[in-house]
């Protein structure tokens, strides 16, 4: 049986991070994150919101009640995904003001015909 610990020790080690990397990021004490990975202390309603934002799941997905983590999957329109106030990237949450949204949106539209375009070569 999965256990709330079982699945941060999971998400941790998929990103390839150190339980001390997780604890600093969280501005948290080590000992206190590994108590939560060996189910000897469970977190703090804040503290899950922080740790589903870290891992990019729903506090649903750690706390076992959900198997798969769709509530958080990227949405594939851009204009929904640029909706977000927020983003993570490299593990860290960045604040996106409406500059930083357009600069996203031209650059992902650029891959986007370039995209297009090799695939129109391809089938040719």
């Amino acid at each position: 049986m999965e256990t709330l610990g079982s699945r941060l020790r999971y998400l941790r080690t998929k990103n390839k991070e150190t339980q001390q990397d997780v604890a600093d990021k969280l501005c948290i004490n080590r000992v206190t994150y590994t108590q939560y990975e060996i189910d000897k202390r469970t977190p703090p309603s804040e503290m899950l919101k922080l740790l589903s934002k870290h891992f990019n799941v729903s506090v649903d997905y750690i706390l076992g009640q959900s198997i798969e983590n769709d509530s958080q999957s990227p949405p594939k329109d851009l204009a929904k995904f640029l909706e977000n106030t927020e983003v993570m990237f490299d593990g860290e949450v960045h604040q996106l003001d409406e500059e930083d949204k357009q600069k996203l949106k031209n650059a992902l539209e650029f891959v986007f015909w370039q995209a297009k375009e090799k695939n129109k070569l391809k089938k040719k």
